[in-house]
């Protein structure tokens, strides 16, 4: 497998790391969104015939690796890489209209996932969808929505009786409440309560037959677009981890000219490799049969979830106190890294999953 760039793609990631470099320092989320919409960053992964740029895979990765190293705060994963691919694989009128409401940048939508006491199933929702004379009545609960603070639209797995239906739902119906919840690293998420709220058989999207295919596809996506934004978090940490190390002195002499501690930086940078590599691999099988895109998906996440968990305990030993400091950007690194250890699944859940598959082939 060859991991080295062409020149599109090089040139690419200079303008992205451009672009988050210069939003890094004061990170406002709508202006962020702004930034990428003006650059074209919203229609990177999407067909031409549906507005995008179609410049597929690898290219998400180089966004979400340089999203990691820049603590990106803009609802990427959220509305593009969840929401925004959803709409593009179930098709219709009005998933049309509302992908093309993100591209411009006008929209937000939130994929709504998960729901209480169901852990990381989302394949066996509780929400409810039944008959109305103009359409579905949808009741229930959503919890752990990414970017769900500020998101205008839902896109709403409910269970129906040929399947799994999916919902498009304005968060301004009636009967819809929401409640901001942030996540351990500051971010915004949020938990919705569906009461009887009513939603028009046009906003019923895709087929409940294959919808639940569709959804798996586009989680795949996402944890592989996880792993690449962890794999930059990484990159950074350890950059800042090793300035410090050259810049503290004891004893008269830098810190980083202590073998002990250098073999540990080195053990950093060699945990951050194969977890990159481990994410390109998944990435290459996006396209491959979905059961064996899901084992290669679920394999690097358990790799990134063990290297974030080390890289990130190392920073934090190595500059001891301080690095807690919420004035100091390890710590930062290191609550990022912790929080995307648990997203979409932790490291036994995806075992489970790699397991039930059979393993790497």
């Amino acid at each position: 497998m060859n991991f080295d760039l062409d020149a599109d793609q090089q040139m690419l990631r200079e303008t992205i790391d451009r672009l988050f470099d210069a939003h890094a320092a004061t990170p406002d989320p709508a202006t962020e969104w702004d930034a990428y919409r003006d650059l074209g960053l919203l229609a990177l992964p999407f067909a031409e015939a549906q507005g995008g740029l179609g410049m597929g895979h690898e290219a998400v990765m180089l966004l979400m690796e340089s999203y990691g190293r820049t603590l990106g705060r803009a609802p990427y994963l959220q509305s593009v890489m969840m929401a925004g691919q959803l709409l593009a694989r179930v098709g219709g009128a009005v998933a049309d209209n509302a992908l093309a409401a993100m591209l411009e940048g006008r929209s937000r939508p939130a994929l709504a996932l998960f729901e209480p006491g169901m852990r990381y199933r989302w394949d066996a929702p509780a929400m409810t969808a039944t008959r109305t004379a103009s359409g579905w009545r949808l009741s229930g609960s959503k919890v752990a929505i990414l970017d769900g603070d500020r998101a205008d639209l839902l896109l709403c797995p409910a269970r129906v009786q040929d399947g799994l239906g999916l919902f498009l739902v304005p968060a301004d119906t009636p009967g819809v409440t929401r409640r901001c919840r942030p996540t351990p690293d500051g971010r915004g998420a949020a938990e919705f309560d569906l009461a009887d709220v009513d939603v028009h058989s046009d906003h019923a999207l895709g087929d409940p037959a294959t919808n639940a295919d569709l959804l798996a596809a586009v989680l795949d996506g996402a944890i592989a677009a996880t792993c690449a934004e962890a794999v930059g978090a990484m990159d950074r940490l350890i950059v800042i981890t090793t300035d410090y190390l050259n810049t503290r002195t004891q004893f008269g002499v830098a810190i980083g000219s202590f073998q002990a501690l250098q073999h540990r930086a080195a053990d950093m940078l060699v945990a951050m490799e194969q977890a990159r590599s481990m994410t390109f691999h998944a990435v290459s099988m996006l396209d491959a049969p979905p059961a064996e895109s899901t084992i290669a998906v679920a394999a690097a996440k358990v790799l990134v979830n063990r290297a974030a968990r080390f890289v990130g305990s190392e920073a934090i030993q190595l500059h001891g106190g301080m690095g807690l400091a919420s004035e100091y950007p390890a710590g930062r690194y290191f609550q990022r890294l912790t929080v995307i250890e648990t997203l979409f699944g932790d490291t036994d859940h995806m075992l489970n999953i790699v397991e039930a598959g059979g393993g790497l082939s």
